[in-house]
């Protein structure tokens, strides 16, 4: 028998959607349609879809109804779900392996998707010759979401491959990492920063060992996706010397999004011109700064105060950190670097709360790359990972057609 205090909590929630959200909702469409849609396409329809969907969320956590589970790295479910094996500890160096060995953080066989656009194609097949095969690294804050083709991160894949008119181009893989979750009190967190990355490499390994080369690898990441496949890149490039045994860096990167500085520097004391503070109402991703994407940060940080450093001064972690890029008076030198990295698609919404920091990380790359190896693209009107979500079109389909043909395909 359902619980009568969650039923009247949930009965009272829906009477504040009716008699007060959906209002106020009404008042911000018009100012944005007046004001600030410049494409004309941001439609009602729309922006109710953008604020349920960062309202219902906490919705269900305050009536304390359970929400059913993702699939995460502890089973394989359904077609296409295959078992990965672990990464040779002697391919796990440096850093990494430093913050691996000091966390208890081991890599363990983890599962990953296949999907493809002919069914009959076996599944973990050779590939044949001159096939591209994207790699994805999902979003979801490190702390939820999944790779499984059910996923919201999926319908990126199953738009490309459903645009694409290219037979180099006919499935696509993701991984099921580990998340990272609050641990017990005053022990950290549970598979912290590195864990993602050691399990992005696994994917990795696996497709090099299934036949794929790396000129034929793309690796795809959205949201914290992006972040982790910016880290396995510099991980590949950083090491390759010390252990000639890793693969080399894939052919391109695609970052949908991508979450690129992890501190808290975008968040104090944010501008009355910042993406923060224009996009407030705007993105469905809820204000960085109300608690939800700074705790995910902490947690994957590692769940203590001393672990917050890391994110101003390390590169696998905050890529565009303002310290590291030398925007700040006490760190005026830059000291990282992306030279040697691949040709990289950076995509951002221009309606989304990370947009300031992801074009921080759009100027790094072409300061080190050059323009003719960085895409920029910049979508008026769009949300945070609006290549997710399918009432995003035509931006979502435009997108996916232009990523496209910039990769040939």
């Amino acid at each position: 028998m359902a619980d009568p205090r969650k039923l009247f909590h949930l009965g009272f929630e829906v009477m504040a959607l009716v008699a007060y959200h959906i209002p106020r909702w009404l008042v911000s469409a018009t100012k944005i349609w007046l004001y600030e849609d410049k494409k004309g396409n941001w439609t009602l329809v729309r922006h109710m879809r953008v604020q349920m969907k960062r309202h219902m969320p906490s919705v269900w956590q305050r009536s304390g109804i359970p929400r059913p589970p993702n699939p995460d790295h502890t089973a394989a479910q359904g077609p296409g779900g295959v078992w990965i094996p672990v990464v040779p500890e002697d391919l796990i160096v440096g850093e990494i392996n430093t913050f691996a060995r000091d966390r208890n953080i081991a890599s363990i066989s983890i599962p990953g998707y296949w999907i493809h656009k002919d069914e009959k194609l076996p599944f973990e097949s050779p590939p044949f010759p001159g096939e591209k095969i994207f790699y994805l690294c999902h979003g979801g804050g490190y702390v939820t979401e999944t790779a499984h083709p059910k996923g919201a991160a999926s319908t990126i894949l199953k738009d490309f491959l459903r645009n694409s008119s290219s037979l180099s181009l006919r499935r696509t893989f993701a991984i099921e990492y580990r998340l990272c979750s609050p641990g017990e009190p005053g022990k950290g967190s549970v598979f912290p920063f590195p864990t993602a990355l050691i399990d992005a490499l696994v994917g990795y390994l696996y497709l090099i060992k299934l036949g794929f080369s790396e000129e034929d690898i793309i690796i795809i990441g959205d949201s914290a996706g992006g972040n982790l496949a910016l880290a396995l890149t510099r991980y590949l490039l950083s090491n390759k010397e010390q252990q000639p045994k890793l693969p080399r860096i894939p052919s391109a990167l695609v970052l949908l999004s991508p979450w690129t500085d992890l501190s808290s520097q975008f968040v104090d004391n944010p501008g009355p011109q910042s993406s923060l503070t224009i996009n407030a109402e705007r993105d469905w991703l809820v204000p960085i700064n109300s608690g939800y994407v700074r705790s995910s940060a902490e947690v994957f940080l590692g769940g203590r105060p001393e672990h917050i450093e890391l994110a101003y001064r390390n590169p696998y972690i905050s890529p565009a950190s303002p310290v590291l890029l030398g925007l700040t008076p006490d760190s005026p030198t830059r000291t990282i670097s992306f030279k040697g990295f691949p040709k990289t698609f950076i995509d951002n919404g221009g309606f989304e709360s990370f947009c300031d920091q992801i074009r921080l990380l759009g100027d790094a790359m072409v300061e080190d790359l050059g323009e003719e190896a960085v895409a920029y693209n910049e979508v008026d009107g769009a949300t945070h990972d609006y290549l997710t979500v399918d009432w995003h079109d035509p931006d979502r389909t435009d997108t996916s057609k232009k990523i496209l043909k910039w990769l040939g395909l």
